[in-house]
């Protein structure tokens, strides 16, 4: 996970400056992935994008691990529930909170089934988006 602030050297004087914790979107649908990640660059988050969960699952295996995946259910090529499958027997990153996020009726009980540590309903309220933001990676 990104640190949440890093201490810069400047002009002989060390800066506080903060960084933006970062958060993996899932989701299939290209519009609703674009409109949460510009709504957490909003809220001074990155948005790294994931078409579907084999998409997700490679951007895991490469770059700096996120505080948090908000995950879409049902996806072309691997779905929520085969990612969640594959990310809880990788040690490496099993640990990140995962909340799911769907316009099915059943959102919580299917994210709880799945051990995720919260849903959200489609469409996404931003108010929601932005609590669960800050609960799991707070800048």
């Amino acid at each position: 996970m990104t640190e949440s602030f890093f201490i810069a050297k400047r002009r002989n004087t060390f800066e506080i400056a903060y960084m933006a914790k970062t958060i993996l979107i899932v989701e299939d649908d290209k519009d609703i992935r674009q409109s949460v990640a510009d709504a957490l660059d909003v809220l001074g988050f990155q948005g790294i994008q994931a078409a579907n969960g084999q998409e997700a699952l490679d951007i895991l295996s490469k770059d700096e691990q996120p505080s948090l995946i908000l995950l879409d259910l049902m996806m072309p090529v691997m779905n929520g529930w085969q990612f969640r499958i594959h990310q809880q027997a990788d040690p490496r990153i099993s640990d990140i909170p995962v909340v799911v996020f769907s316009a099915d009726g059943s959102v919580q009980q299917k994210g709880d089934a799945m051990g995720a540590a919260g849903f959200l309903k489609k469409p996404i309220d931003l108010d929601a988006l932005e609590k669960i933001a800050h609960r799991y990676c707070a800048v």
